[in-house]
This record gives structure tokens, C-alpha cells and sequence, in this order.
């Protein structure tokens, strides 16, 4: 049973290959990867909310979920531009590289400081409870 920081690490692994797909593609078939990169983050924000941060937080690490959920919010205002616009036009591609950045940034951040402090804060059995509590919250969505 893979642990729940196991699991959000490969959403992170997921995301960073579709903006690469998304930097290399244009026309529809960009389109296509914009709208699955904008699903895949809404639902990962989702779950990290409803599901891991109430947990990190129950942890005592209420200052890494607080700078997690500001960053969560300006990616969400993001992902509703690029939603918004026609992806098979040049200018999603400025609102795609602040997206990313800000992607890579909180990528970073969870899996430099934030996971890693979770890990310690809780036993694997939690983990893994959390684990899969987020791959039954992804299968209700599918």
C-alpha cells in the first residue's frame, strides 16, 4: 500500500511531464494537455485539502499548510485563466510558465520541507491510511 506522500509525489511527477508535453505540443492537441494539466491540479488541491493538510495540520504543522494553502490559491486563480482562454492560442503560454513556476515552486517546497516533516510527524500506518483515503477520493472523481 503506498503512503500518501508517495501517492502526491507522483501527481507531482504527472504534472512536471504534462507541462513539458504542454511546452512541446500547440493547436488542439495542446488544448488537450492544458485541460488535463487544469484537471489534474484542481483535483491534487482538492485532495491535499479535504484529505492531507487537515492531517498535516492535526500534526502541528500549521505553518507549512498555511503557505501551502496561499499557494494553492493563486495556482487555482491560474487554472481558472487557463480554462478561460482558447489553449490552441499563443497566449495560454504565459499563463502556462506562471502556472509551472508556481507549480515547481510549491513542488519543491512540499518535497523539500513539508513532506518530509510530515514523516516524521506521523507513523506509516497514518500514512498509509491517508494513502488510501486519496486513492478512493481519486477513484470517486474518475
Amino acid at each position: 500500500m503506498p503512503d500518501v506522500i508517495n501517492l502526491l509525489e507522483a501527481d507531482h511527477r504527472e504534472v512536471e511531464d504534462q507541462f513539458a508535453r504542454a511546452e512541446s505540443t500547440s493547436g488542439a492537441a495542446k488544448q488537450q494537455v492544458v485541460t488535463k494539466i487544469a484537471s489534474e491540479l484542481t483535483l491534487h488541491a482538492e485532495i491535499e485539502e479535504q484529505i492531507v493538510y487537515p492531517a498535516m495540520r492535526a500534526a502541528g504543522l500549521d505553518d507549512i499548510v498555511d503557505e501551502a494553502e496561499q499557494e494553492h490559491s493563486k495556482v487555482k486563480e491560474l487554472v481558472a485563466q487557463l480554462e478561460a482562454m482558447d489553449g490552441t492560442t499563443d497566449d495560454v503560454d504565459s499563463v502556462l510558465a506562471e502556472l509551472k513556476a508556481d507549480v515547481q515552486h510549491h513542488v519543491e517546497e512540499e518535497e523539500s520541507e513539508g513532506f518530509p516533516k510530515f514523516r516524521q510527524a506521523v507513523d506509516q500506518a497514518e500514512l498509509e491510511t491517508l494513502g488510501r483515503r486519496v486513492e478512493e477520493a481519486k477513484q470517486g472523481r474518475a
